[in-house]
């Protein structure tokens, strides 16, 4: 026996409601990704819309006024998710007017007895949000190109087959209905929409797991305290990308570091750790790695800088460190910093070669007194 599109809804509807349960019981796991939680919830309403209107006891009318409330809101949590996923802002008022807009031209025909006007409304503003979904994935789509497209598609296609849902409705002019519509349309937009809600679920876990993975490797790579590359990450890189004659190595090291962590505490070190990690972002502006090494030191690889640039942009550094004052319970209190220079040239085999010659020119700025930057020929005061 076949299954005719009521059956169909339905089923999609109880389809939405199990891939809710599930996107939720991933996102218990990773809270921090939000759009996982709206999705649900998206998802949560657009099932409970369909199963209402397909299976539910009540008046067409009422019904339909229900159900298209539910899954219009449904489809403006599933833009809320997206927008989340691409790290753009969420536009609260723009959401609400248009959740507002989306209902007010679905339900107000209905009231009015015209219940097919309505569904066509519905169909044509349905297609519109899961267009306007499908948008939002663009902004994602390097981050993780199949599953991406996968969405991107599996959304337009949905949006096709609620648009023909509206405009068979429109073209019959069948203003006024009975019954729930059934045509040729409605067969379409109901495997359509089964097939695009188990596959969106399973390309938006896809896209969640891989963006965890790209999560881990990254703070595998990142220091957690100043957010710069550290050790690890910076072989690696140094590793796949070799010093070229025009490089040059600065190791930075904190004066008197030990000193604070046992006066002040620390967590006023790590602040004024953090703090040294912002000054060098604010002073490199062009191509460059920065990492921190170890407990105070922090390495910055410049590329092709002329020496001079290398030496002002170290010292102008080192001055803007020195004058950065830390509020503490022992009082305020100021620090240094000093630098050790080493640039590339031919005959070095690699990066730990320049770098050695940087740590020794960091040794005599410590020996001549801190506060300093040295290259492997002359200091600056």
């Amino acid at each position: 026996m076949g299954f005719d599109e009521n059956t169909l809804f339905f089923a999609a509807g109880i389809c939405s409601l199990a891939v809710a349960l599930t996107i939720l019981s991933v996102w218990y796991q990773n809270s921090r990704d939000s759009f996982l939680l709206w999705g649900c919830l998206g998802m949560i309403l657009l099932g409970t819309g369909a199963v209402l209107y397909y299976a539910g006891p009540l008046p067409l009318a009422t019904a339909s006024i229900i159900a298209f409330t539910l899954e219009s809101l449904g489809f403006i949590l599933l833009i809320l998710g997206s927008r989340q996923i691409s790290g753009r802002a969420v536009r609260s008022r723009f959401l609400i007017v248009l959740a507002i807009a989306v209902i007010s031209a679905t339900v107000l025909p209905i009231l009015a007895g015209q219940t097919g006007t309505g569904t066509a409304i519905f169909n044509l503003t349905s297609a519109l949000l899961l267009l306007l979904t499908a948008k939002e994935y663009f902004h994602v789509y390097r981050e993780a190109p199949v599953p991406v497209t996968g969405m991107i598609a599996l959304y337009v296609l949905t949006a096709i087959s609620f648009f023909l849902c509206g405009a068979v409705i429109l073209y019959e002019r069948q203003w006024v209905m009975t019954a729930i519509p059934s045509n040729w349309a409605e067969n379409i937009n109901a495997i359509t929409a089964i097939i695009g809600i188990t596959g969106i679920g399973a390309l938006s876990l896809n896209f969640t797991q891989s963006r965890i993975a790209r999560r881990h490797a990254n703070d595998a790579r990142t220091d957690s305290l100043t957010g710069l590359l550290n050790r690890r990450a910076l072989y690696d890189v140094l590793t796949d990308n070799e010093l070229q004659l025009g490089d040059s190595v600065v190791i930075f090291d904190l004066d008197a570091f030990k000193s604070i962590n046992d006066t002040h505490g620390h967590i006023i070190g790590d602040e004024v750790l953090g703090t040294f990690s912002n000054v060098l972002r604010s002073h490199v502006r062009c191509e460059a790695l920065i990492s921190r090494v170890g407990g105070e030191e922090f390495v910055l690889v410049l590329r092709q800088k002329q020496n001079s640039e290398v030496l002002a942009m170290a010292d102008a550094i080192r001055k803007a460190f020195a004058a950065t004052v830390f509020e503490a319970l022992a009082g305020d209190f100021s620090t240094t910093t000093s630098a050790g220079i080493a640039f590339c040239t031919p005959g070095d085999r690699d990066f730990l070669t320049v770098f050695h010659r940087a740590d020794a020119a960091l040794y005599r700025a410590k020996h001549l007194g801190r506060n300093k930057v040295c290259t492997e020929l002359h200091s600056v005061a």
